[in-house]
């Protein structure tokens, strides 16, 4: 399944894979956290229903205040990588830099306030990897079309010529629309284009998105030492560094 794995990934720059059973449990305790620290905002409505209890004006202001939180727990972005072990190892290496801020996205029903048709580079490098975790069963609309990676010249031609229909018309012919339940994540190469719909089920959506690198790779526009932090070393860096 590995081997199988790493062969997709090469081929479109997209896959998606289940996380091991400690990092269910550890993003699991994590929800328990959020619900027990936000208690009041929640009011007894489940992550899913979330936006029963808050009114669309307010829910940019509490994700800053829960993202505030997230980054409080500091063991989180190394659970999250070592919860897709062997894959992330094999693809990046063993010197590895993360976002040193982990991002949420948070999503009501029928909410058009999202990001367009885009990618991450240049301002992200090319040898990064987005690491996209649902914290909700992730389906149909609240999920995001992927552009496999032979796509991606036609993808720029159309971010140029800038047309919205010709986007969603190529999106929907040569995207990939992934479900990701929960315990799942989508893992793409920073230089893959992405389309986030508008969520039209009626669910929340929830989803944290950490970026992991090799250390040695190019950076792009982005600080080594304002956006990452070291997550691991080889043993030969790791002797020089002592």
């Amino acid at each position: 399944m590995l081997t199988k794995n790493i062969k997709n990934f090469e081929k479109d720059g997209i896959i998606k894979i289940k996380f091991n059973k400690n990092a269910i449990l550890n993003i699991k305790n994590l929800k328990s956290k959020i619900k027990k620290k936000f208690n009041k905002e929640f009011k007894k409505n489940s992550f899913e229903k979330f936006h029963i209890s808050v009114s669309p004006n307010k829910i940019n202001k509490i994700r800053l205040e829960i993202i505030n939180y997230l980054n409080t727990q500091k063991k989180l972005t190394r659970q999250i990588y070592q919860g897709l072990c062997p894959f992330m190892d094999k693809i990046l290496g063993e010197d590895i830099v993360s976002q040193r801020f982990i991002n949420l996205g948070l999503q009501m029903p029928n909410d058009d306030n999202k990001p367009e048709f885009h990618k991450d580079t240049p301002l992200s490098s090319m040898y990064e990897v987005v690491v996209w975790v649902p914290l909700v069963n992730c389906y149909k609309s609240m999920c995001m079309s992927l552009i496999p990676k032979k796509f991606q010249d036609e993808a720029e031609h159309l971010l140029e010529v800038n047309n919205p229909e010709s986007i969603y018309k190529f999106v929907k012919k040569k995207g990939k629309l992934i479900n990701v339940p929960f315990g799942e994540a989508v893992i793409f190469n920073a230089n893959i284009f992405h389309y986030p719909h508008v969520n039209k089920t009626n669910d929340t959506r929830w989803s944290l998105n950490i970026r992991y690198k090799n250390l040695f790779t190019p950076y792009g526009h982005r600080n080594l030492l304002d956006y990452y932090s070291i997550l691991k070393n080889s043993s030969v860096v790791q002797m020089n560094i002592n």
